[in-house]
Formats: structure tokens, sequence, C-alpha cells
């Protein structure tokens, strides 16, 4: 298997593709080009000295077939500086190879290697059985809320 690296501005456009199919299959259109200039944002400051935000990739061959986008916050519930997973993402005909648990064990590693670090939060489709297994094989546990958000745009979609 191909090692985890930071997305690198090449990888704009199939991560701007990989999510707006990943939307498109949960009846949301976002615009291509949104997706590609976000994503050209994110891969910007993934690669400035101090990133509050990383993209991490696995490619085989040029494909990216797994993408683990994440936040740094800070966090009173864990007391300290936490990670949000924003996105995990392995477009369908990449699933079931390890690509989703390879990207999981490397933000683990990364967070266990920087002792500031104290705690990691995510969410998960509902329903998404695949994804709860995986990440309660690695010892994540589900917490018992429910999550609100507030959309400022032309287009409430979530």
């Amino acid at each position: 298997m191909s090692k985890v690296t930071f997305a690198s501005p090449e990888d704009a456009a199939q991560l701007g593709k990989l999510f707006h199919d990943d939307m498109a299959n949960q009846g949301i259109d976002r615009p291509l080009k949104e997706l590609i200039k976000m994503a050209q944002v994110a891969i910007k400051i993934t690669l400035s000295p101090d990133p509050k935000t990383i993209i991490w990739v696995i490619r085989e061959k040029k494909s990216v077939v797994g993408v683990l986008l994440v936040n740094m916050a800070m966090s009173l519930k864990f007391a300290g500086k936490s990670i949000w997973i924003e996105e995990l993402y392995v477009p369908p005909e990449s699933r079931r190879k390890g690509y989703g648990k390879a990207l999981i064990n490397h933000l683990l590693d990364f967070a266990e290697s920087d002792h500031t670090i104290c705690g990691i939060d995510l969410e998960a489709y509902q329903g998404n059985t695949p994804a709860s297994i995986l990440y309660r094989s690695l010892g994540f546990k589900r917490l018992g809320r429910e999550r609100f958000y507030y959309f400022l745009g032309e287009s409430d979609y979530l």
C-alpha cells in the first residue's frame, strides 16, 4: 500500500472531484469549481509552517484513493488542543482495501507524537456502519449528543 503524504497542489482537481461525486451521491449539488478552489486553499494551508488545517492523501499510481482533512482547535472538553476530523473519504471503487484505516492510523501517530494534542473529535453520517466499525476498532468512543449547524451561504444543503 502507498504511504500517507500531505496533499500537494497537483491533487486539488482530484480532491474537488472526489468530494463533488460524494456530495452528488447524497443529492447535494455543489459546483465542482468551488470544491477545487477550496481544496487549493486547504492544501496551501497544509503546506504552511504552522497549519491549522491538514490534508493527507493516499495515492495509487497518480490517483488519490483516500483523503483525510483535519482542523486543529482548542477544546475545553479535552482541556487543550484537539483535532477535528472534517473529512475522511475513500471513493467507492477503493473501499475495503485499508486506505481509511491507514489514514486514521497516520492521524493517531501524528496526534500521539505531538504531546500538546489532547483529543480527536469527528462525526460520521448516520447509518454509515463501515465508518462506525472503523472508528470503534481504532479505539474511538461514541458520544451521546446531537449535532446542529447554522449555514451562512446561498444554499442550505446539509
